[in-house]
Parts: C-alpha cells; structure tokens; sequence
C-alpha cells in the first residue's frame, strides 16, 4: 500500500480524511499538520511516500522551492498542491484549474464557446482563468481587487480567447457578469450583486465556507453551484492520478468530504 501525505490547516477537511484509504488497498492517505515543509519535504522519499497532497496555501510556495522538478502549471502559480517522490527527485505540479474544469465536466458543463469571469487574484485565480482559456471558453473577465493584480492573470492565456482583465468596481463589470456563463470566485471579499444569478448561469465558489451567502442566493435562483469541497474532491482525484498513476476513482472522495453536508 503506498502511503500519500496530506498537507492541510483545515480541520473539517482532514476529519474527513483522516485514515482514509481506496478499497483496492492501493494508498492509505497520511494527515500532517501544516506548517515546516523543508521539515516534511526531505523525509517523503527516507520514508517511502509516494507523494505529498499540499493542500495548504501557506505551504505551498516553499514546497515548490523544495521540490527538485516542477511542472509550468506550478512554475506560473510559484506553488504546488502535489509533490511526486520518483527516482529522479521529488516533481512538483500545481492542479486547481483542472479540478474546477473536472468538476464542472462532471455536471456536463462545456465550457467551449462560454464567457466566463473570475473574480479574484493570486495563484488560484491564474491557475482557473489558463485552464478555461486552454479549453475553448470563448470570453474570460478577469476582475480583482486591483488592475495590476488582474494583469497579472493574463500571460499565457490562449490566443482564442478574448480577454479582459480590470478591477472588480470598474463599470463595464456588469455588463460582463450580467452575459456570463460562469462565475468562478476565488476572493471572499469580492461579491457577485444578486441580479445576474438564475437558472443560466453556472458558479463556483471556492471561498471556505460550505454555504457562503452568494452560494445560497445562486442555489435560490435556480443556478448551477459548486463549491470548494466539490473541487477538491477532483483535486484530490486528480492529485493521486497524478502520483500512483490511472485507476483512481473520484467517487469514493467526493463522498468523504460531502457526506456531512
């Protein structure tokens, strides 16, 4: 049985973990507090893991620093939420925008042709806007807190994609939230105003809370709503895919962290 550490400072979270392993007997997941990766880091190989699930943002910029290899998705972010134990070192990658693609593609949402806006800043907020441009969305607004923090999101985005990246408060972010498809927000202090939720529209809310108040409203209206246990789950799929290879099923981890909800 392979042993994969989990790297996490929520509570509920690792309840929900903790001790868990796949039927097959194929891996047993390992809770470690947050905190010390250049403790944890070094000892994953002296001790046999086959990874590292570094679900801690605090952590995940000096686990990518510790890390021998990365991928680009985890160079771009500067963080990794997966580290690999192989024979050549320790390779680091970084999984959030296709754990929101997966998520969604799971309620059969295509997000070819779509617009969609991200509300936020940061590795999150990058990591989501690549991964739509990447899959055909067809418009992406990028609104955060400052215009800097939004420019920042753009490079390496797909050329297909029409891009348009502002502060949240600007005017023209109406309109734009108004025709979207899907609203993904990965700031707390950035809200959605109650008139563009209904039944057309698709969001997700990756803020911690399970039901935050913007949650309840889109459910109210008849919207599509994912939030961040959702896609952690398929970041967790993704995640021991990614370290033990195909044949790891989603369904068992969706399960373990939405039974309480």
């Amino acid at each position: 049985m392979h042993l994969v550490a989990v790297v996490s400072s929520d509570n509920d979270f690792s309840h929900a973990l903790r001790g868990y392993h796949d039927d097959a007997g194929r891996f047993l997941l390992h809770l470690i507090p947050a905190g010390r990766p250049r403790d944890w880091v070094p000892a994953l190989k002296a001790l046999e893991f086959a990874g590292a699930l570094v679900f801690d943002h605090n952590d995940q910029g000096e686990a990518l620093a510790l890390a021998d290899r990365s991928s680009l998705e985890a160079s771009e972010a500067k963080a990794a939420d997966t580290l690999t134990v192989t024979q050549a070192g320790v390779v680091a990658d970084y999984h959030v925008g296709r754990a929101v693609m997966q998520a969604l593609r799971a309620r059969v949402w295509d997000p070819r042709g779509a617009g969609a806006v991200v509300l936020g800043g940061g590795r999150e907020a990058h990591s989501v806007a690549r991964e739509l441009a990447s899959c055909g969305a067809r418009h992406l607004t990028l609104l955060a807190r400052s215009r800097p923090e939004a420019e920042r999101l753009v490079p390496r985005l797909a050329a297909s994609t029409d891009v348009l990246a502002t502060v949240a408060d600007d005017p023209i972010s109406a309109r734009f939230l108004e025709e979207a498809d899907l609203i993904v927000r990965t700031d707390r202090t950035l809200d959605v105003p109650s008139a563009v939720l209904g039944p057309h529209l698709t969001l997700v809310d990756l803020v911690p809370e399970a039901v935050s108040d913007l949650r309840r409203q889109a459910l109210t209206s008849g919207a599509l709503s994912l939030d961040r246990r959702d896609v952690d789950a398929h970041r967790l799929h993704i995640a021991l895919a990614h370290v033990l290879g195909a044949g790891i099923s989603v369904e068992p981890l969706l399960q373990a962290l939405l039974r309480d909800r």
